[in-house]
């Protein structure tokens, strides 16, 4: 039996000719940023590449004595999800090899029985959502606000928000104590779970149906990917802006409240940072980090009826710097190894 990494998604199918027979032990090359795979079709004509790295960009391409080379480009491969591609090859009516290319945008998953979200950049950053983590889990189907757990731990289909599990890059997240994602202390609340906004590659929401390698969950399981480098560098530069001078006040509730408190006017929030990956040896070893600060300044103010009422109001400043950084390895064909390293 060979085991499927949840960090990882794969490609498979079958091989057949124009008459539908499949055919049997012959070579299917992939080819794709991250490396390049090969394999032989079994002898119902099946073909599959397990442990692939999520992404765009794979290309498939089949040569027969006989045949036309087919080849399909632009397939995607989505976190712990099989994309389904079949090929079927046609008889060269001459000896110059022809290709016969097609697009594979569509992808349908036909091997697991899970129901939940696969929400990917190419979604979460071209629609109004807040840039974190607990934004994108929400809009999965399912997964609604968790009340008394707090915006990071949603409640899914109608369990506790703290009652799912949660992994990154395979690696289990999940508060041991409290069940919430990420590290929480009785003193100082949430400290965070080091995921980066822009870091993000795949966010795997699963509401039901969980496969065999899942446990400990009676709401969701969150599996969350990272970026990783390729043969190309590639990476991006961004800032975000939101000072107070630009919104109007916040209300002041104190006025009607026969226990009045701290009175918060506004906030400014600063958010910039860039990320870049590349290679190190192509097809073999890969790197792709990041840093992300960000600046947050509330405005408050209390009731005359404190005696620190006198200072007016005072600007309440907080920063985090977020960084991370990832390194992957093709050992073989069928292994590979992976190192990441994320604060907060």
């Amino acid at each position: 039996m060979q085991a499927q990494d949840i960090t990882k998604g794969s490609i498979g199918g079958v091989v057949r000719d124009a008459s539908g027979a499949v055919v049997p032990n012959i070579t299917v090359r992939l080819s794709s940023p991250y490396g390049e795979h090969v394999t032989k079709t079994n002898n119902g004509g099946e073909y599959v590449f397990p442990n692939l790295v999520v992404g765009s960009g794979y290309i498939l391409t089949v040569e027969q004595s006989g045949f036309a080379t087919a080849k399909v480009t632009n397939l995607n491969v989505g976190v712990n999800q099989r994309t389904t591609t079949d090929i079927t090859l046609t008889v060269s009516t001459t000896s110059q090899t022809v290709d016969v290319v097609s697009e594979g945008t569509a992808t349908i998953d036909l091997v697991t029985t899970t129901i939940g979200a696969n929400i990917d950049e190419s979604l979460y950053k071209n629609i109004p959502v807040g840039r974190n983590i607990s934004s994108i889990i929400s809009m999965a189907p399912g997964a609604a606000d968790g009340l008394g757990t707090g915006a990071a731990n949603p409640s899914i289909n109608g369990a506790s928000g703290l009652e799912n599990q949660y992994v990154i890059n395979g690696a289990n997240v999940t508060d041991p104590g409290f069940g919430g994602f990420g590290t929480y202390s009785r003193n100082y609340g949430s400290l965070g779970n080091g995921v980066n906004f822009d870091f993000i590659q795949e966010v795997q929401v699963k509401t039901g149906g969980f496969e065999a390698e899942y446990g400990q969950a009676l709401g969701g399981v969150i599996n969350i990917l990272t970026k990783s480098g390729g043969n190309d560098y590639h990476g991006s530069f961004y800032g975000y802006f939101a000072p107070k001078s630009l919104a109007v006040d916040a209300k002041n509730a104190n006025i009607g409240l026969s226990n009045p408190g701290t009175y918060v006017s506004g906030d400014s929030k600063y958010d910039f940072g860039g990320d870049l990956g590349g290679f190190i040896k192509k097809n073999k070893l890969f790197w792709y980090g990041g840093f992300n600060p960000q600046f947050n300044r509330d405005y408050r103010s209390v009731p005359p009826v404190f005696g620190n009422s006198k200072l007016g109001t005072i600007e309440v400043k907080t920063r985090t710097l977020n960084y991370q950084a990832k390194i992957n390895y093709n050992i073989s064909d069928n292994h590979s190894s992976e190192g990441c390293f994320r604060r907060p």
